[in-house]
């Protein structure tokens, strides 16, 4: 699959689920005070899907659940599940699973950009290690932001603590520490 195959794919599976879905944080017209809500009606869920499939092949489940404290503010908790697999063209392949957690907070501003920070966990296995098997937590801290519109969010992330087993780790380049996340959100 191309790269530009690939691109269009990101984008068009995400806006197709989250076409009509009502965005829970990002809705001007909702009442600026949420004290009248009930608990179940702050929330929101939602998440990331990402799959690339060829020499290299990588599969992201990332659900998350939010709650909204304000029409601006909310926080929430994540999960994450990747099978990452190289099949390179001589010598065997490769195969790991990364799982792990995390939880975040994020702001709303000028009613489609939001301000995000996200401190995660993922226990990834160690690949250039002699002993395999060897798996580690790795501290993963990101903050950015983005634009959220409709259900679809897009946003660019930044790995302050830049851990070199990090699976985010190179993902623009050698030393590269950002992240591109795209997903949706929606009510509960």
């Amino acid at each position: 699959m191309s790269f530009k195959s690939l691109l269009l794919l990101l984008f068009i599976i995400p806006v197709s689920i989250s076409y009509s879905q009502y965005d829970p944080d990002y809705n001007s017209e909702d009442e600026d005070d949420l004290s009248e809500l009930d608990f179940k009606d702050r929330l929101y869920t939602g998440g990331n899907v990402w799959a690339q499939l060829g020499s290299i092949t990588s599969v992201e489940i990332a659900p998350i659940l939010g709650y909204r404290i304000s029409k601006e503010y909310s926080i929430g908790v994540g999960a994450k599940y990747n099978y990452y697999r190289v099949n390179p063209r001589l010598g065997s392949a490769v195969s790991t699973s990364i799982y792990g957690g995390s939880i975040f907070t994020r702001y709303v501003f000028l009613d489609q950009f939001v301000a995000h920070a996200e401190f995660e966990t993922l226990n990834v296995e160690l690949l250039n290690t002699r002993k395999t098997g060897d798996r580690r937590w790795v501290p993963i801290g990101l903050i950015g932001g983005g634009y959220v519109n409709n259900g679809l969010q897009v946003m660019l992330l930044y790995d302050v603590i830049g851990d070199r087993n990090s699976p985010y780790y190179g993902s623009f380049g050698d030393d590269s520490r950002v992240y591109l996340r795209v997903g949706f959100l929606f009510n509960l």
